[in-house]
């Protein structure tokens, strides 16, 4: 069964709970962490046979078991990223769906091209993390 650890850290200073470190060869981080909250958060994959005692009651870490619980939590993460693939594309089709960009003044750029990506202006691409469950991690 596959485990990993819902992780509560200090971003700033790299510091983690009950001394985890992110060179712990037997805990990878595939790239699911969520930087832009405090405190950061980051799923990172049990890849040994430790024991997971040492995490239990441990404030700012949950035991992750199973590929459900794993995907469950990547999906609470809310790690999707939107970025522009074609500028010219982008252009030509919100000019097309005459969309007045000035409608998105003062919004985050993650938010403005996320409602544009649900309009479906193309040029506009949506990048989803990996599932541990479609993974061989």
């Amino acid at each position: 069964m596959k485990r990993a650890l819902l992780i509560e850290w200090n971003a700033s200073t790299g510091q983690r709970p009950g001394n985890i470190t992110s060179k712990d060869p037997g805990l990878r981080c595939y790239g699911w962490q969520k930087l832009d909250v405090f405190p950061a958060l980051e799923i990172r994959m049990i890849g040994d046979n430790r024991d997971l005692a040492q995490y239990e009651n441990l404030p700012g870490v949950t035991i992750l078991e199973g590929e459900a619980a794993i995907d469950a939590a990547i999906d609470a993460l809310d790690l999707e990223r939107y970025s522009i693939d074609s500028e010219e594309l982008f252009r030509m089709s919100v000019t097309q769906k005459s969309i007045d960009l000035t409608e998105f003044e003062g919004m985050k750029t993650y938010a403005v091209l996320k409602e544009l990506h649900k309009r479906k202006v193309l040029g506009v691409r949506k990048a989803s993390p990996k599932k541990v469950s479609l993974e061989t991690v």
